[in-house]
This record gives C-alpha cells, sequence and structure tokens, in this order.
C-alpha cells in the first residue's frame, strides 16, 4: 500500500515486510524534518527490507539524528536489509542496541556525508553483509561493531574516508564468543586526508578469530597520530590488534593479492599482530601482496595470550610478496624504524622480493629489521636497491636468536646513496651461541658497479655448504674519484673478491666509481679493463653524460659505433642512421650531382675568364686597368722584362681549406651552431672537392654502410677527370672530322675561304684542348687530398682487443682483399705523386717529355716518375745541364726580339715557356741516343726560326698550358745539382706537405702526440716558406705567410682542445667556447670577407648605375 513518508511505512509494516521506495526524480526524502530529536530515529524491532526502485531513491536526515536504530526484542534476531539507496547526512544510519542480535545487509547502497554508517557498541551478535556498496566521507567511522559474536562479509565494495573497526566486547567471557571477518575485492581509500583511524582495524577478544581478506586494495591513507603504546598501531592502515584475548582456540589470518600503496604516517602500512596459546590453532599467511611506496610497510608479530611464552613459536610466513618504494619520502625522519619490521616471534619469507626499500637515519636500522626477539628464516628471497635518495642497508638483526638464509638469497644492490653498510647481524651476548646468521651456498651480496665490498664477520662452518656467523657487517665503499671498477664487489657463502679499482683512461669519465666515455670516445672491455678508442666525428656519444663506455651516437652500433642498427642505413651525407625505407636513388639526385660536377668543370676550364670578369665587373675600366698596369710593371721588374705572372690565389685558397679540414676534424666532434656547421661543411666540401649536401637526399641507397659511402663522397675528382678525358676525346674527335673534310675538298676560291674558316675552327678546338689540359692539371693537383685521404682512411686501422679492425668501420676487420689492393695504389700513386710536378714541370719545359706523357703521369705515376729520374740523371751525366741553361737564356732573347709573334696565350696571365721552333729542335734533340756539344745547340738555335705543323704548334700550347698551372705563379731559380735553372717547382712540395699532415693526422694513434707533431710540421713549413717566399707576387707570398700563419694558430687551438680532449680537465672546459670562436672565424673569414667586398662592390655600382640613369633622365 503506498505511505506518505518511509517513517510511516516502518511503523505500519510487519515483521519480513518489504518497504519500496521510488526514485521520485531524484528528490531526497527527508525524513527527520518536523520531528524532535528524541523522535527522530526509527526504531526497528523486526525484520524489514528497504528497496528502491525505479532508480537509487536518496533517504536524509540531519548529523543530530540516528536514522535507524536495530533492537532485538526476545533475544529474536532482527534482519534489515537495504537495496540501492542512497542514504546521507544523518548522525547514524544504522545503531544496534546493546544485547541486540542481527543481521544488517548493504547492496548496491551508496551511503555518505554520516558520522557512522554501522554502529554498535555492546551487542551479542552482529552479521553483516555488505556487496557492491560504496561507503564515502563518513567522518567517525563507516563502521564500528564491538559485538560479542561478530561476522563480516564485505566484498565489490569501496570505503573512501571511510574507517572500518571491529571488535569485541572486552569484559565478557570469550569462551563462546567468535570473530569472522571475510573481506573481498574491496578498495579502502583514505583520499590523503589526515585522519587519526586506520582504513580497516580489528581488536579480537575471541576464542575464534579469523580474518581473510583478498583482492583489495588499501591506499592513500594519511595519519600521522600520537597515542598511548598500547593504542598506537590502531592508527595503521590495516591494523590486526591481537592482545588479551583468553582462551584462544583458533587464530586464522590469511590475506592474499593485497594491494597496499601510497599510505603516509608514523606506523606501518600492515600491523600485524597474531596472538596465541600452547593448544591454539594457528595460520598466519600474506601471500602474493604488494607493499608500495608507503612510509613504513610491514610490522608483524606474534603474542603469546598468557603470563609465560611457550618455547614453540607459530611461524607468520610471508610468501611471494613484494616490497617497492616504502621509507623513501618519509619526511617525518624516525630514526628507529624499518621499512619492514620483524617483531617477536618466527616469520618465514619466502619467495619475497625487496626493490628500492629505504632505510632509517642511523646504522642500527635497515630496509629489513630482525628484533632481539625475532626468528627469521629466508628462503629464496630477492633484495634489490637501486634508489639514491635515502640510506638502504638492507638488513640489521641483532639477539641471540638464529636468522637463516636458505635456498638461493640475493642482495643486489645497483646503486647507493654513499658509502654505507648493507648488512649486519650483531650479537647482544658475546657468550651466547645459539644466535647468528645461517648461510647456505647461494648467499650472495652484489655491491654496486664501482664500489668494492668489505666484509667483517666471525663465522664458523657448521657442515659443508652451511656457515654459521655470530657477528657480520658486510659494507660497500665507492671507488675514489678517477678510478673505476668493472667488476663488482661480491660476497657469496662467506667469501669477498678483493677487487682493486682502476686509474681512470684517457678518453673515459670515471665518477662514482663507474667508467663512461668522453665526448666522441668508444672502449672496449678487456681483462676487466676498459681501453678508448677515438671514435671518427659523429660515430660514438657526443654529449658530457655518456650512459656507458661504449655508448654509440643515435642509431649506431657495433664497434666503433661502425654501422647502422639492423634495417637503417648511413645517411650519405651525415653521420645520422635512416631508415631503409626512406631511402630511394631519384632523378633530382642524379641531376643534382651533374649540376655540381659541371660547376667544378666550368670553373677549371674558364677559371681566368671567371677571374677577369670579377674583376672588371668589381672595379672600374680605369682601376682595373691601372692595377693590371702596375701588376704587369713589377712582375717585367722581377722577371727581367717577361709578361705577367699568374696569381696564385686560387692554390693558397684551396690549400688553405684543405689543411683546415685536417686539423679540424682529427679532434672530436664539437658541437656547432647550425647556421656556422653548414658554412663550414659547404666550404669544407667544396675546397675538398668531395660531394656537397644535397637538400632532401641524404639516403640514395638502402643499406649503405661507411666504406662505400667513403667512396661515393670521395668520387668527385675521379668523375671530373673522367669528364675532363671524355671531352678531350670529343674535341679531338671533332678537330679530326674537320681536318678531313678539308683535305677531300679541291682548292677552289671559295673552298679556300671555307678551308680559312675552318682553319678558324680548328683553332678554337686547339683553344680547347689547351683549356682541357689546364683543367686536367689543376684538377690532378686539387683532388690529391680527398684522394689520399680516403686512401688512407681505408687503410686506417686501429686496434681493438686482439684483432685490428678499420676505423671506418670498426665491424670489419683488417688485411682484406681490398686494403691490398689499395696498398698498392698507395705505394704506386699516391706516394710517387708528389715529384710528378717537379719532374714533369723541368722534362716538359725543356721538351724531353710531352704533355700526353705528362697526364698518363698524373693517373699512373711511379713507372713515369722512374723513367724521369732515369733522365734527368742521364742528362746529369752527360753533361746537358748547361745545355739547358742555354736553352732558357735564348728563350728570354727570343721572347725579347718577337713579342708576342711566337707566343700562344691562354690568357691575359699565361706564360709562354718556348718557341715553336725551339720545341722541335729540342724534341729532335732529345730523342737521339747520343749526347750533343753544347755549342752545337748553341748554333743551331741561333738560326732563324722555321715553319712547323699545326699539331705542333697545339703540343706547344698545350704544354704552356700545363707548364703555366705548375710554374706559372712560382719564381725562378738557379741551377741546382741536376736541375737546370727554371722556376721553382713548388708544386710538389705542396702536395708533399699536405701527404705528411694526412699521414700523421691518420696513423698517428696518440692524439695528442699527433697534434703535437701536427703544430711542428706546420710551423716549420711556415718557416720553410719565409725562407724561400717561392711567388712571384709579393701580394701572393704574404697571402700564403698568412695562410700558414693562422695553420699554426689553428694547429695551436686543436693541441689545446687535444690536451684537454678525453681528460678529466674541468676547470679548463668553461674556455673551450673561446677556442671554437677562434676556429669559426678562422674558418669562415676569408670567404666571407671576399663575398662582403663582392656584395658591397655590386652595390656600389648599382647605386652609381642608378644614379647615372636619373642623371640621363633629367637632361632629357
Amino acid at each position: 500500500m503506498p505511505c506518505r513518508t518511509v517513517r510511516h511505512a516502518v511503523k505500519i509494516s510487519n515483521d519480513g515486510d518489504q518497504i519500496f521506495i521510488d526514485y521520485a526524480q531524484g528528490r531526497p526524502y527527508k525524513e527527520c524534518e518536523n520531528v524532535t530529536q528524541s523522535t527522530c530515529s526509527m526504531e526497528l524491532t523486526k525484520s524489514v527490507s528497504f528497496y528502491g526502485i525505479n532508480g537509487r531513491a536518496e533517504l536524509q536526515c540531519n548529523k543530530r539524528c540516528k536514522f535507524f536504530i536495530i533492537t532485538s526484542p526476545g533475544f529474536n534476531i532482527t534482519r534489515i536489509k537495504f537495496f540501492n539507496l542512497i542514504i546521507s547526512n544523518s548522525r547514524d544510519i544504522t545503531e544496534i542496541d546493546k544485547g541486540a542480535r542481527m543481521e544488517l545487509v548493504y547492496q548496491n547502497m551508496l551511503v555518505r556525508d554520516n558520522n557512522y554508517a554501522i554502529y554498535g557498541k555492546h551487542s551479542t551478535d552482529c552479521s553483516v553483509l555488505i556487496t557492491n556498496s560504496s561507503f564515502e566521507n563518513n567522518f567517525s567511522s563507516g563502521i564500528y561493531l564491538a559485538c560479542s559474536n561478530l561476522t563480516a562479509h564485505i566484498t565489490s565494495s569501496t570505503f573512501e574516508l571511510t574507517p572500518v573497526y571491529l571488535t569485541n566486547i572486552a569484559n565478557t567471557p570469550t569462551r563462546w564468543q567468535k570473530t569472522e571477518i571475510f573481506v573481498r575485492n574491496t578498495i579502502f581509500n583514505g583520499k590523503n586526508i589526515h585522519k587519526c583511524a586506520a582504513l580497516l582495524a580489528f581488536k579480537p577478544f575471541a576464542a575464534i578469530f579469523s580474518v581473510s581478506i583478498t583482492d583489495s586494495e588499501f591506499k592513500n591513507h594519511f595519519a600521522v597520530c600520537r597515542s598511548k603504546h598500547d593504542l598506537r598501531y590502531q592508527y595503521s592502515t590495516l591494523c590486526i590488534y591481537d592482545h588479551h584475548s583468553r582462551p584462544r582456540n583458533i587464530t586464522f589470518i590469511f590475506f592474499r593479492n593485497l594491494l597496499i600503496e601510497n599510505n603516509y604516517g608514523n606506523l606501518p602500512a600492515l600491523s600485524l599482530i597474531a596472538g596465541y596459546l600452547d593448544y591454539t590453532e594457528v595460520e598466519v599467511l600474506i601471500r602474493d601482496s604488494i607493499f608500495r611506496n608507503n612510509s613504513l610497510a610491514l610490522w608483524v608479530s606474534t603474542n603469546y595470550l598468557d603470563r609465560h611464552p611457550d618455547s614453540k613459536s607459530p611461524t607468520i610466513i610471508h610468501e611471494n610478496n613484494t616490497f617497492v618504494n616504502n621509507n623513501i619520502h618519509n619526511l617525518l625522519k624516525l630514526n628507529g624504524e624499518a621499512a619492514i619490521y620483524f617483531s617477536h616471534g618466527k616469520s618465514l619469507v619466502s619467495s619475497c622480493r625487496f626493490l628500492d626499500n629505504g632505510a632509517g637515519q642511523n646504522s642500527y636500522t635497515s630496509v629489513v629489521k630482525i628484533s632481539e626477539m625475532g626468528q627469521v628464516t629466508f628462503l629464496n628471497s630477492y633484495f634489490e636497491n637501486r634508489q639514491t635518495q635515502v640510506l638502504s642497508n638492507q638488513l640489521f638483526a641483532s639477539g641471540n636468536r638464529p636468522v637463516s638464509f636458505t635456498g638461493e638469497n640475493t642482495f643486489n644492490l645497483v646503486a647507493l646513496k654513499e658509502r654505507q653498510t648493507v648488512f649486519v647481524r650483531i650479537p647482544t651476548a658475546m657468550y651466547l651461541t645459539n644466535g647468528g646468521v645461517i648461510m647456505k651456498k647461494n648467499f650472495k651480496i652484489l655491491c654496486p658497479a664501482g664500489y668494492k665490498l668489505y666484509a667483517q664477520r666471525q663465522c664458523t662452518v657448521l657442515k659443508k655448504g652451511i656457515v654459521k656467523c655470530r657477528y657480520i657487517n658486510v659494507q660497500c665503499e665507492q671507488c675514489p674519484t678517477k678510478t673505476y671498477t668493472l667488476e663488482r664487489g661480491k660476497f657469496i657463502f662467506n667469501k669477498s673478491n678483493d677487487i682493486q679499482c682502476q686509474q681512470c683512461p684517457r678518453g673515459g669519465d670515471c665518477d662514482s666509481g663507474l667508467v663512461t666515455a668522453k665526448s666522441n670516445f668508444w672502449g672496449y672491455k678487456t681483462k676487466m679493463k676498459v681501453h678508448f678508442l677515438q671514435c671518427p666525428p659523429g660515430y660514438c656519444c657526443n654529449t658530457e653524460d655518456c650512459i656507458t663506455y661504449d655508448t654509440c651516437h643515435g642509431n649506431r652500433s657495433g664497434t666503433l659505433c661502425g654501422h647502422c642498427s639492423e634495417g637503417m642505413s648511413e645517411s650519405l651525407f651525415s653521420t645520422q642512421c635512416i631508415s631503409n625505407a626512406e631511402c630511394s636513388l631519384n632523378y633530382f639526385f642524379i641531376l643534382g650531382t651533374i649540376t655540381l660536377l659541371a660547376l667544378y668543370l666550368v670553373f677549371f676550364l674558364y677559371h681566368k675568364e671567371i677571374v677577369s670578369i670579377l674583376r672588371t665587373s668589381l672595379f672600374s675600366k680605369r682601376l682595373s686597368f691601372s692595377i693590371n698596369n702596375r701588376s704587369e710593371q713589377g712582375n717585367n721588374v722581377s722577371t727581367c722584362g717577361n709578361t705577367s705572372s699568374p696569381s696564385g690565389m686560387i692554390k693558397i685558397l684551396f690549400y688553405y681549406y684543405q689543411v683546415c679540414n685536417l686539423l679540424r676534424s682529427s679532434v672530436g666532434f664539437s658541437r656547432k651552431g647550425k647556421f656556422i656547421h653548414k658554412f663550414e661543411n659547404v666550404i669544407s666540401r667544396v675546397m675538398n672537392m668531395i660531394l656537397v649536401n644535397l637538400p632532401s637526399f641524404n639516403c640514395p641507397f638502402a643499406n649503405l654502410r661507411a666504406v662505400p659511402k667513403a667512396i661515393i663522397l670521395h668520387s668527385v675528382g675521379h668523375s671530373l677527370l673522367a669528364l675532363v678525358c671524355l671531352l678531350y676525346l670529343i674535341s679531338k674527335l671533332f678537330l679530326i672530322l674537320r681536318r678531313s673534310k678539308s683535305d677531300s675538298s679541291r682548292a677552289t676560291t671559295l673552298q679556300y675561304i671555307a678551308t680559312r674558316r675552318s682553319d678558324q675552327n680548328d683553332r678554337a678546338t686547339k683553344s680547347v684542348l689547351q683549356r682541357i689540359t689546364s683543367a686536367f692539371t689543376y684538377i690532378s693537383l686539387l683532388m690529391y687530398a680527398s684522394s689520399t685521404q680516403l686512401c688512407l682512411s681505408l687503410l686506417h686501422c686501429v686496434p681493438v682487443g686482439d684483432n685490428q679492425v678499420l676505423f671506418l668501420d670498426g665491424n670489419i676487420k683488417c688485411y682484406q682483399t681490398f686494403q691490398y689492393f689499395l696498398l698498392g695504389y698507395m705505394i704506386s700513386s699516391i706516394l710517387p705523386f708528389c715529384l710528378v710536378p717537379v719532374l714533369g714541370s723541368y722534362l716538359l719545359k725543356f721538351g724531353r717529355i710531352g704533355v700526353k706523357q705528362f697526364c698518363a703521369a698524373c693517373i699512373f705515376p711511379l713507372p713515369f716518375c722512374l723513367y724521369w729520374l732515369y733522365l734527368l740523371l742521364k742528362d746529369c751525366r752527360c753533361g746537358n745541364q748547361e745545355t739547358y741553361n742555354t736553352i732558357e737564356q735564348n728563350d728570354v732573347a727570343i721572347r725579347s726580339e718577337q713579342g708576342n709573334d711566337q707566343t700562344q696565350r691562354l690568357g691575359s696571365e699565361e706564360i709562354a715557356f718556348t718557341s715553336s721552333t725551339d720545341r722541335n729542335e729540342i724534341t729532335t734533340r732529345s730523342e737521339s741516343p747520343v749526347c750533343t756539344d753544347s755549342n752545337e745547340v748553341s748554333s743551331t738555335r741561333s738560326e732563324s726560326a722555321v715553319c712547323t705543323d699545326s699539331n705542333e704548334a697545339t703540343s706547344t700550347r698545350s704544354e704552356s698550358a700545363v707548364l703555366n698551372v705548375l710554374l706559372g705563379p712560382f719564381r725562378s731559380h738557379q741551377t741546382f745539382m741536376c736541375f737546370p735553372s727554371s722556376h721553382i717547382p713548388w708544386e710538389g712540395f705542396l702536395i708533399f706537405r699536405r701527404l705528411v699532415l694526412i699521414i700523421v693526422l691518420t696513423f698517428v694513434y696518440d692524439i695528442q702526440l699527433r697534434l703535437f707533431l701536427a703544430l711542428f710540421l706546420c710551423v716549420a713549413i711556415l718557416i720553410f716558406h719565409t725562407i724561400v717566399y717561392p711567388f712571384q707576387r709579393k701580394s701572393d707570398n704574404v697571402l700564403e705567410s698568412f695562410s700558414l700563419g693562422t695553420h699554426v694558430v689553428l694547429c695551436g687551438s686543436t693541441l689545446i682542445k687535444a690536451l684537454y680532449y678525453g681528460e678529466d680537465y674541468s676547470s679548463f672546459s668553461n674556455r673551450l667556447p673561446v677556442l671554437h670562436v677562434i676556429e669559426n672565424i678562422l674558418i669562415v673569414a676569408p670567404l666571407s670577407v671576399i663575398m662582403i667586398v663582392v656584395v658591397v662592390s655590386i652595390a656600389i655600382k648599382l647605386v652609381f648605375g642608378l644614379k647615372l640613369c636619373v642623371s640621363v633622365v633629367i637632361r632629357k
């Protein structure tokens, strides 16, 4: 029947009735209005069930009233059930009257904002069933029951800031009392709000005490409270305080799969005291549980409930539990508290894990502390510490009861805060021999890496494989600064390894007893020592905080970080590793490479015209003309009236940047500014004839490795030589076709005119041949540094353990087949190439060899150099030195008389070394098998000149083009030994000095010695240059002196970095950026100045041009 209020429904209900409460669209039923405090409570004297229908109906009262009072008249059991309701804002929802017997059911309930949800202080029989319900913010207690007999089943529920306290009536006989608690799949959440109450507490006074808690969570409890000693453990998160309960027939405590975490207070998260008597059946088991991030985790003890304890104590079993990060953030600094404390009684700790837990603040506590009355056996347990925030002494035991380690027990200390004791057992009475630590063979203590272990102990062997130590103190001590050890300090079954700390090697950073790599170093281990090698730039770790001694950069791996990880490829223009899926060869990459080669080719074919155009565009014609006149006049004075000498600026600029690149790449991998690094990289690649970075084409080939990558990058010079040879063949073929067509024609007047035009075209073709030979010579000389670096880098091997590996790719062992071919190429081409400009220039100038032979010698130097040496020695033995001098003198006389009639110039700055007539005679003379007298030669050359054919003239002009490259910028010298007077063949010395620098910087292993030798060579080269002054132009000598002086400064700066590099000079590290700035200025400044001058000059000419246009417009 419908009722107006719940109160009315209760009043008219009968025993066993069901009261259905409608949801009423969420409007609460305010049942405590218009009533007094004495009449506001609803008394339940009969069994009644309350159901919410059509939703969760809400019942409200006020904080002064008790909502329901349960009584049981006539000792009957009153059964009260609540289903699908919300009850809030009352003092007590259900209060059990004194002496009442009741059964209470909460199912699918929300109980919030009350003082008590269930309250009973002196009840007889209490049975509570809570299922799928939530208790929120019930301030005093969610459940407070003190009953003679207590049964509570709680499943799938939540208690938020709602403490639960279950106990028995202490002042009544306990013979027939029992307490049975079952909690499953329930969450107790303190919400990190301070409250001096346990989330779940038991204090039994019963003959039968049984508690089973499974699959539940206890978290976010915050209770820093003070109380009397006998009540203090009631403020733990989960507390069982079994005290003064006689008789006790059964004590059963079972915890399984609990999560106890984030609980903070001055008491352990779980406090367990299990009571027993001589006849009590005791089973206490905690298993499969996690204790995580609690201020204190566990406190366990057994309690004999009579006056004199029996010697046979029950065992508390801890099985497969995990303790993680407990006692780490404990700001209370409780000196004597341990994360896990074993008090009275026996405990068996089986297959438990203790991970990163903290110890107390003094040396008499630890992660696990065992009291004088505690007896603990550890079976297959594992202790580990990685945290360094607090001390982490793992175990402290005192007293004279045994602590046993059976099975495999390991203390693995991965890290420690500082030098400290990690395992202590101290006897309290030396005359008692029962106590001690009993260890079996599988007992291990491992100190952190970089720590030594010291063990003080008094041990005796009980029997084979078992040792008993009455006193033991194990300490881990870190290696001193600048020392390291790879082996960990170990204590294994009463024996410790006596490790020694090693001195920190160069290239290593030894901090905290560990060794890691410094920037751009890679280490390997041999016989418990670490040796370091310098990596190729960008291969290895390039920061100051490398993780290990063999850390690689990015996705690189392997020996010397030589290759990319599986499925990745080398970036063509950096040391980055790129996924193979992103690598593809496309037409844009090919087009960009062809464009780069074409620009190189145009520059070397027309470099004189480019320089001339640049001069006339930058300066006015009058200024350019006066500059050229002054240059020619000065050079005529220095060269006895000869024509102006070519400038050596191109050689100086190229050689300057090639040596700078060698020095800069010899030490480490410094982090530079992005723009500076890119600009520097482009300059270095262009001047060293290395493939320049093409944007967005970093990975043209999948699975590209270091060796093929180096060959591709250094192939620019060889590709240019191939293009020049191809261009030469095309020009020759074109010339042959024109001549054959001209010879087949009849000599008519029109044909004569056509023949004259054909001759003009032939002369143009011959001019192209001159450019080709000049370009071939320039490319051969300027690509030498790149070719030598490539060859030597593929021969450069370093020791890694017992193996020799390729420095460029440490995963390739040395003495491969291709390296033998490279060694042959090195001996036959790289080393003797220095003699090609020296011997070739002399023999070519005096007609002993031709241009073709010289070009062939640039490719295969060794056989030609041996042949040329034979020619020079033969001429020296036959006395032809005076003949060469006479030829030189007659050349000067002929040129002064005939001017430019018999001379073909390559450009405005080319020197004509011999006339065609002289060249013909010298060639004829060189082919004669006998030595001739110098007088005959003089008389022959004094005769009038004869006509020569076009082939001879072309050959002469080609020789002049080659000699212009080899000797043009350099001054003349007198006869020296077997060498006749000529221009200084300084080009050979320029090549030789680069070869020596490359060899030193490649093969000298010690980085500091390498830079010392390089500095010595740079100073020697500078001194030698100032003594010789090889260039004809004074400006070139000054510019070269500045260039070599800059090399000395740059090498000195690099040496300073080398002294710091790999060593522990932390005070000097702040000055390294200054050196980097100086180096950047030295690298960027020359081309930057040239570019600024070009831009400013063009701007000035634009301004004057605009001014002229404006004036013309105004005049019109």
